[in-house]
């Protein structure tokens, strides 16, 4: 017979909860593709240009466990959204103030507590495969 670690009634033996010293959740939305109006060149006026946004959202501790209830989560659709409405909604000289913007819009959901954004421009510069900022915000 072989060992066992579990005992032969597992039903039997209460199971505790394991200590915790803090959990974090985040909801992410990667590399969101989207054609942008962005840059202070006269010859990024007029025109879209191909952009990536990836965003990291921690949420607090209730939006953590919305029981199946999409209603009380934070969506990543509604984020990914969210970020749509933001970049078509006019031209932005840089893309620190596109940054910002969407962080400005999205942490108006409290239950954001942390935001990790990036954007890149895909076409900017021929030898690399993109240029961006990042940002990070909490409360």
């Amino acid at each position: 017979m072989k060992p066992t670690l579990a005992p032969a009634d597992a039903a039997a033996v209460p199971r505790a909860e394991p200590a915790l010293a803090g959990e974090r959740l985040s909801v992410r939305v990667e590399k969101l593709r989207l054609e942008a109006m962005v840059g202070v060149y006269e010859s990024e006026h007029g025109r879209t240009q191909p952009i990536e946004i990836s965003l990291e959202a921690e949420v607090t501790s209730e939006a953590m466990a919305p029981s199946a209830d999409l209603d009380h989560a934070v969506n990543y659709a509604a984020l990914a959204e969210t970020v749509r409405q933001v970049v078509a909604a006019r031209h932005h000289e840089l893309l620190e103030d596109l940054v910002q913007e969407v962080a400005n819009t999205l942490f108006r959901d409290t239950r954001i507590t942390r935001l990790k954004l990036s954007v890149d421009k895909l076409t900017a510069l021929d030898d690399a495969a993109s240029v961006g900022v990042s940002y990070e915000r909490w409360r």
